[in-house]
């Protein structure tokens, strides 16, 4: 095994990396302002947009509105007392429509508001409450379209007041349906009815019918599975079948071409065409065709957009960085728009959004020493950052290099690099291995810098950080995916192996002071690694899988097996057993940290109690800390507080002796 890695590339690293900087805390990224969705108004002069910590100091968060035009700093629109969030621009301009728990704070009951942009209180649009999510305006401002989960019967309500409260498990679904307001009236009616869930929606053109994406069943699995997309109108007839995906598209968009509308959406072929693609249909039916068989990447996002006839534009994750183009859903051609100075660096995060004429985006952007930004410009030509939430951070981060490496079996695998503060050419230094999730996922080239994501905050320790994209990753094309098929835990384990073995080949790192560490997928591959080899002398396991089988049973997403493995575990125990962590975990040496969510859905906390019982049985050292309230994620402020301390102590303990 070898390092494809350059000695130009090691020069750069010592000038990059030479100046000490100073340690980063975990309350500063716990308390770190984060902005996100930002929507650029019609005429593309300024940018509305959520703005909130990283962390939640309560059981529910608080976000709040802010606007910024170029040249201009930002300026908040709303207190931030309340969850206000999804903000969108009415066709002209002139408002704001928002969504908000204003009314009853951190309950689950929002209402949809306007915001005069003229100035004013944000006003109720109606009297529609509840689980809200999606709003969006018709093309001619006057009506609102959003969903809407159903509200628990009054006899459900009265009994888990008498804490009569027990339920039966998949039975009696509260489904989410669409709904459209009247925005002069404020009058509500429901457009949808019958055992659908609506998962997406999108406006048609004309603003007299909408397509929507709907599964049989509510629960987040059932997207795994097969998605019909509907068109409905909005005078309330029945809907009409356009067509079933194979899995449950997302992102629609309806597209006038010559020969009438059709729907893009992004979606994947399953096991034969594993990446998210675009896909058309007609909008009066047929069947789906992938308009980009053979993608490098993987699309993330389409949107609308009006610079060109016949296009959608659509983020998409190409190895590491998030690029944007415009895709014609005629011919499949991909236009880069991507502003130029930011094509090949860093990475266009989520939501990016076009002036009424398309010639205008806004977006958030970020790289390694970059905290995530809001960026205003135009289409494939300059744009500026119009914020300044991480000038704290500016100077105090340490940049991340691309790294490649050859595997055991020829496959070359892709990774970030991040440097220890004040790094020097010629000495080694203590590297730790963090692991994405997914699997279908992958590091992208942005900023590192809160309680999932390590690597920033290790660096200023004195730690090198690899982040490997593992085979199985996206962005790197279909068959680069499929490598992960039938071989779980295999071929993927080894490439983090191989990657260790690389920078200590480059003399970065220390071989006695290996560690490996991820959460999710992540905690999985790390408990995995830690059964098939010794070389890492600590582990850190988030939220990880133990046994394939028990989590087969006990997650929210039982069918995202079936795209790795041959088949369900009742017909294939063997592929599942095979891969299990806690069937080789005799050979475990490595003192292992696990931590996880309490009520964690989509990896129960049952797999971390296995690896650890056994662990701990076998005399290895090892911790398990769960975190009350916690889902997969951790959000409470407290609580990404601590288990940012508890990583740093451990680490700090097993490769570096300290405490």
């Amino acid at each position: 095994m070898t390092s494809n890695s350059t000695a130009r590339e090691n020069d750069k690293s010592t000038s990059l990396c030479a100046r000490p900087m100073s340690l980063l805390t975990p309350e500063e990224l716990a308390d770190r302002i984060v902005p996100a969705d930002p929507r650029i108004s019609p005429d593309g002069s300024r940018v509305v947009f959520v703005a909130a910590t990283a962390s939640k100091a309560a059981e529910k968060r608080t976000r709040s509105l802010w606007v910024v035009n170029s040249g201009l700093a930002p300026r908040q629109l709303t207190a931030g007392t309340a969850d206000d969030c999804d903000p969108r621009w009415s066709p002209d301009g002139s408002r704001i429509l928002f969504r908000s728990d204003r009314l009853k704070p951190g309950s689950d009951e929002y209402r949809l508001f306007l915001l005069s942009f003229s100035g004013g209180e944000g006003l109720p649009l109606g009297e529609l409450n509840g689980e809200l999510s999606q709003p969006a305006w018709s093309p001619d401002g006057q009506r609102v379209a959003v969903l809407r989960k159903d509200p628990e019967s009054t006899e459900v309500a009265a009994r888990k007041k008498e804490r009569d409260d027990a339920f039966v498990v998949e039975e009696h679904p509260r489904f989410t349906r669409l709904w459209l307001i009247e925005v002069e009236s404020g009058h509500a009616r429901c457009l949808t009815t019958g055992e659908r869930e609506v998962r997406y929606f999108g406006w048609a053109p004309d603003g007299q019918s909408l397509v929507t994406v709907t599964t049989d069943a509510i629960e987040y699995d059932a997207t795994l599975g097969p998605g019909n997309l509907w068109q409905v109108s909005t005078e309330g007839s029945l809907p009409r079948q356009v067509a079933q995906f194979r899995t449950t598209p997302s992102s629609p968009v309806v597209v006038e071409l010559g020969k009438g509308p059709v729907v893009a959406v992004s979606a994947n072929g399953h096991r034969e065409q594993p990446g998210d693609s675009v896909w058309t249909v007609p909008l009066a039916g047929g069947e789906p065709v992938n308009v980009l068989p053979e993608p490098y990447g993987n699309v993330e996002e389409i949107t609308s957009w009006a610079g060109a006839p016949g296009c959608v534009a659509a983020r998409i994750i190409e190895r590491t960085h998030g690029r944007l183009y415009a895709i014609n859903l005629g011919n499949g051609r991909m236009t880069p728009m991507t502003p130029p100075a930011l094509f090949d660096r860093g990475t266009l995060l989520d939501s990016v959004s076009f002036s009424g004429d398309g010639g205008r985006l806004a977006c958030i952007w970020s790289d390694a020493t970059t905290p995530e930004e809001v960026f205003l410009g135009e289409v494939r030509g300059d744009v500026s950052s119009v914020s300044s939430f991480g000038a704290h951070f500016h100077g105090r981060l340490q940049p991340a290099e691309h790294v490649t490496w050859t595997s055991d079996d020829g496959v070359e695998i892709e990774g970030l690099l991040t440097y220890p503060a004040g790094f020097q050419r010629g000495t080694r230094y203590p590297l730790v291995v963090e692991v994405h999730g997914g699997p279908s996922w992958q590091w992208q080239d942005r900023v590192m810098l809160d309680w999932h994501d390590w690597a920033q905050m290790l660096a200023s320790r004195g730690y090198a950080v690899l982040m490997p994209n593992p085979r199985g990753s996206t962005g790197y094309g279909h068959e680069f995916q499929r490598l992960l098929q039938d071989d779980v835990g295999g071929g993927e384990s080894r490439d983090l192996v191989t990657g260790a073995m690389a920078m200590v080949e480059r003399g970065i790192a220390d071989q006695e002071k290996l560690g490996i560490a991820g959460w999710s997928w992540g905690g999985y591959l790390t408990a995995w690694t830690i059964t098939q080899t010794a070389i890492f002398r600590a582990a850190v396991m988030g939220a990880g899988l133990a046994n394939m089988i028990s989590d087969h049973g006990q997650g929210d997403i039982p069918s995202a097996n079936l795209l790795y493995y041959p088949g369900q575990p009742y017909e294939h125990l063997e592929h599942y057993w095979r891969s299990s962590p806690i069937r080789y975990v005799s050979a475990v040496r490595t003192p292992t940290l696990i931590l996880h969510g309490d009520e964690d859905a989509r990896v129960h906390p049952a797999q971390g109690m296995e690896f650890f019982r056994a662990l701990k049985v076998l005399g290895v050292p090892v911790r398990f800390v769960r975190y009350p309230r916690e889902k997969h994620g951790i959000e409470e402020r407290a609580h990404q507080i601590d288990l940012m301390n508890r990583i740093i102590d451990w680490l700090d303990r097993y490769l570096l002796g300290a405490r």
